[in-house]
């Protein structure tokens, strides 16, 4: 009852059935919106393909920066989403005002939800070039919250962690050798994301502003916590059933000894 139809305006073109075998998928079902998902996900990979699923088009024009834009609110959005690719790899990056960090990776057009060394990289090269651009050691913390990203990459002959292939486990992008995942997705920041920032400084600002509103609240959340600690260590030296360690009863019941 559900078919997925690759169209393409070519003379010849190839139409791709799949029956499940009721002898292997016994009384099978399929789920819509799972399917759906999946070819959204193929449509941002893929952009400027039209894709047909039950008489309904899904379609990207922009790829990842559209991913972006239908997870998210724009009104929510600390600056427009940064969008950087080149044949191997793809990036789009923006602020909310959620805590937390949101992130959605991809190898050679498989969602990877567990992430692994592109996500890795990815994490490490955005903070290095943030630090580099505004010349200031900003904290880790405070540069990724409350980011939201979605990374592309393609690997030749990539490995995963398990069969399932939610995590990429491949260390460079030839398995011949040749540069590393790392030192790729690195060099690809270091190049793109710095000369964006630096061609839109509304974009930076905006940037710089939100790390500076998570660094104060950090910092507020710590002060905070360290005068929680320090209330409830005085109520419970306070409390009468315990006895402040500090002092001490000699032979004399009525005699006390303090030890500072």
């Amino acid at each position: 009852p559900y078919t997925t139809l690759f169209r393409s305006s070519e003379p010849n073109g190839t139409k791709i059935i799949f029956e499940p075998d009721e002898h292997i998928f016994r009384n099978f079902h399929f789920i819509p919106e799972f399917i759906e998902s999946q070819i959204w996900n193929y449509a941002y990979l893929n952009a400027g393909l039209n894709l047909y699923f039950n008489n309904q088009k899904f379609y990207s024009q922009h790829g990842l920066l559209d991913l972006l834009s239908r997870k998210t609110d724009a009104d929510e959005l600390c600056y427009p989403i940064i969008h950087l690719k080149n044949d191997d790899f793809e990036v789009a990056i923006t602020h909310g005002n959620a805590y937390g960090e949101e992130y959605y990776s991809f190898v050679n057009g498989q969602y990877t939800p567990l992430g692994g060394t592109h996500l890795a990289a990815f994490k490490e090269g955005y903070v290095k070039t943030i630090r580099e651009f505004y010349g200031k050691n900003f904290d880790t913390a405070d540069i990724r919250s409350s980011i939201i990203a979605a990374i592309s990459i393609r690997v030749q002959e990539p490995v995963f962690e398990s069969q399932t292939k939610t995590k990429l486990g491949s260390l460079n992008i030839d398995p011949n050798g040749g540069q590393s995942v790392r030192g790729f997705v690195s060099d690809f920041l270091k190049a793109n994301l710095d000369n964006f920032l630096h061609k839109h400084k509304e974009t930076a600002e905006a940037l710089q502003k939100r790390i500076l509103k998570s660094e104060r609240e950090r910092k507020e959340l710590a002060d905070v916590k360290k005068l929680a600690k320090k209330r409830a260590k005085t109520a419970a030296v306070h409390n009468r059933k315990l006895r402040d360690c500090r002092f001490h009863l000699t032979n004399d019941a009525k005699e006390q000894r303090r030890f500072d």
